[in-house]
């Protein structure tokens, strides 16, 4: 069960959508919503981020941070959901290693999109660091996304470690009964058959707990896995991806790509990642 929500911003102006679609949520779940804003140093050209970080007074980024915190706290004040603004400065580097691993403890985080964010490079780092050491299941929200109730989901399977936690994290986001296409990707047709089988356990379990599941072999077809698991989605109409996280060391999803790191980078819906 969902209660205690954890949302991550860096720039109150930009997230203002995702802002008051958390508090709905909150709102929707009888729960508390605590909204962490992020203050660090200035960066001449955030898109170059972090080589043009500069050095601020540790002083001087507490007053900023006040100042959003305090902006913030105006803004939900009549949202009526339960919300709690806290705020966390530092370095860039510094804030990108220190959230979701200290602080404020939840039942789910988000981050919005990267457009909703003042740094990108800020958001995609955060995200790995969440997935990776927070043992908190991390929902990562595109552009059009809603925080509607999701009555047809996904999770993209391969049986692993990292899939079961995020199915058991999946479980408790998504509406009672609701449909649920359980997703393995193949190189070919030929895979289709052990593809199948090997999703038959996880689809008896999700039906064990009332859902509508079943299971799809998708073949990739020179896409790469996040992307056919995406497409698999939108010509579906499916509302929340799920999928386990960094199966793979993270060195080497950064070096060589991996399902993470692009769905993390370009998620086109909502994508629950747990590891």
């Amino acid at each position: 069960m969902i209660k205690d929500i954890l949302l991550v911003i860096d720039d109150s102006v930009r997230a203002d959508p995702i802002i008051h679609a958390a508090c709905a949520l909150a709102q929707r779940l009888a729960g508390t919503l605590t909204i962490e804003i992020l203050s660090a140093g200035p960066i001449l050209i955030p898109a170059l981020a972090p080589m043009t970080a500069m050095y601020i007074p540790e002083a001087v980024l507490a007053r900023d941070q006040a100042v959003r915190v305090e902006a913030v706290s105006a803004m939900v004040a009549t949202s009526g959901a339960n919300v709690r603004v806290v705020g966390l400065h530092d370095d860039l580097f510094m804030l990108a290693d220190r959230t979701g691993k200290a602080g404020p403890i939840a039942d789910l985080i988000l981050i919005g999109a990267a457009d909703l964010w003042e740094v990108a490079w800020l958001r995609t780092r955060i995200a790995e660091t969440v997935v990776m050491g927070s043992g908190t299941p991390l929902l990562l929200l595109s552009s059009a996304t809603s925080l509607a109730p999701v009555h047809h989901a996904m999770i993209g399977w391969k049986d692993t470690s990292e899939a079961r936690r995020a199915l058991h994290d999946l479980v408790a986001v998504i509406t009672p009964h609701a449909k649920v296409s359980v997703v393995g990707v193949g190189r070919g047709d030929a895979d289709t058959p052990a593809i199948l089988e090997s999703m038959t356990e996880v689809v008896r379990h999700l039906i064990a707990h009332g859902f509508d599941a079943a299971a799809h072999a998708v073949p990739a077809n020179g896409q790469s896995d996040a992307e056919a698991l995406q497409g698999f989605a939108q010509r579906n109409g499916v509302e929340l991806l799920a999928a386990g996280a960094f199966g793979h060391s993270r060195l080497r999803e950064v070096v060589f790509g991996g399902v993470t790191r692009a769905l993390i980078e370009d998620p086109r819906l909502a994508v629950l990642l747990s590891r």
